[in-house]
C-alpha cells in the first residue's frame, strides 16, 4: 500500500485533527516539502505536537521520516506514471470520443503496469495451489465480487468448483475450510486487518489453507501474512476519483491469468472439457420448451 494510499485512509476514517492533516497533506502532496511542521500546524489550526503525532501514527518516529518517504514517492509517481490521470481520466464538456479514448488509455496503462508488477514465482505457486485445491473459494468486497464471480464461472467451464463467499458467510465459510481448499484475497488497500476480507486471514492460516493474495503496491497486512501475492495496479487512489476503472482492468487480469496458466497445464483434458460442457448446455438450451430451431 502506497504511503499517499495510507494517508487517505487516514483521512478518510478519522473524524479528528488526523483528517484536516490528511486532506492538508493530499492537497498539498506536490510541494509539501516546502511547508515546515510550524507552518502545517498553523495552516490546519492543530498544533504541531498533533503533525507529528500523524507521522507517528504511520509508523514514523517523527515528521522528517514521513516527509522523506513521502516526497520520494511522490517523485517516484511524476517520474513514472500514467500519462493520463487514472482517477479522473476525462472532464466535463469532453467529447464522446475523447472520454472512450481516455477510458481506454486508463485500461491499457493498467494493464501494462500489471505486467510489469506480475511475479512469474507467485503464479506458478498459485497455479500448484489452484491444481491442488477440491475447491476455491474467493474472499473480496464488491465490485471486485462481480470480477471473482466471472473468474469462478471460467473455474467451472473446466470442471473445477469455484465459488465468492456470500457476504453473510464470509466467518462461518473461513472457518470450515482446510488444506484441501485454496482462497483468493482480493482487497486493493489490503492494510486493515479489522476489515473485511482481511478480518478472515489468521482463521484461514490457521486452518492451514493455501492463501492466495491480490492487493496493490507497497507495504500492506495482506503483503505480510500471504506468501503467495500479486500486485495490482495502483495508480488509483483509494476514494476520489471517477471509478474503478484500472482497478478493475487489473485484477480481471490477474485472475484471467491465473485461470489461463490453469487451463494450459492440462491444455488438451480441459480444452475438451470445456467443450463438452459446451454442447451439453447448447443441447439443454435447445430442448427447453418454446425453444426454436430455426436460424
Amino acid at each position: 500500500m502506497f504511503l499517499t494510499h495510507r494517508v487517505e485512509e487516514i483521512t478518510r476514517q478519522s473524524d479528528d485533527t488526523r483528517r484536516v492533516i490528511g486532506e492538508f497533506i493530499l492537497r498539498e502532496r506536490t510541494h509539501l516539502s516546502d511547508y515546515t511542521i510550524a507552518d502545517i500546524a498553523q495552516e490546519t489550526f492543530v498544533s504541531k505536537a498533533s503533525v507529528t503525532r500523524f507521522a507517528k501514527s504511520l509508523g514514523y518516529e517523527g515528521w522528517r521520516g514521513f516527509i522523506r518517504d513521502f516526497m520520494a514517492e511522490v517523485r517516484y509517481e511524476a517520474n513514472y506514471g500514467a500519462a493520463i490521470d487514472p482517477n479522473f481520466p476525462f472532464h466535463a464538456n469532453d467529447s464522446d470520443e475523447k472520454v472512450v479514448n481516455a477510458v481506454a488509455d486508463v485500461a491499457y496503462d493498467a494493464m501494462a503496469d500489471t505486467l510489469r508488477l506480475l511475479n512469474r514465482g507467485a503464479l506458478a505457486l498459485a497455479v500448484r495451489y489452484l491444481q491442488q485445491a477440491d475447491r476455491i473459494w474467493v474472499f473480496a468486497l464488491s465490485p471486485n465480487t462481480y470480477l471473482g464471480s466471472l473468474f469462478c464461472r471460467k473455474m467451472l467451464t473446466v470442471g473445477k468448483t469455484a465459488t465468492v463467499v456470500n457476504s453473510a458467510e464470509r466467518g462461518l465459510v473461513a472457518r470450515s475450510l482446510g488444506p484441501s481448499d485454496c482462497a483468493i484475497i482480493i482487497s486493493y488497500s489490503g492494510n486493515n486487518p479489522d476489515y473485511e476480507p482481511m478480518v478472515h486471514i489468521p482463521t484461514l492460516i490457521e486452518r492451514r489453507v493455501p492463501l492466495i493474495g491480490i492487493t496493490g503496491e507497497g507495504d500492506n497486512y495482506i503483503r505480510r501474512s500471504i506468501r503467495c501475492t500479486f500486485t495490482i495496479s495502483s495508480r488509483e487512489n483509494l476514494y476520489s476519483k471517477i471509478a474503478t476503472f484500472g482497478m478493475e482492468m487489473s485484477i480481471q487480469l490477474i485472475l484471467n491469468a491465473l485461470f489461463s496458466c490453469y487451463f494450459a497445464r492440462d491444455y488438451q483434458s480441459n480444452l475438451d472439457r470445456k467443450i463438452d460442457f459446451g454442447r451439453e448446455l447448447e443441447q439443454s438450451r435447445a430442448a427447453a420448451p418454446g425453444a426454436s430451431f430455426e436460424r
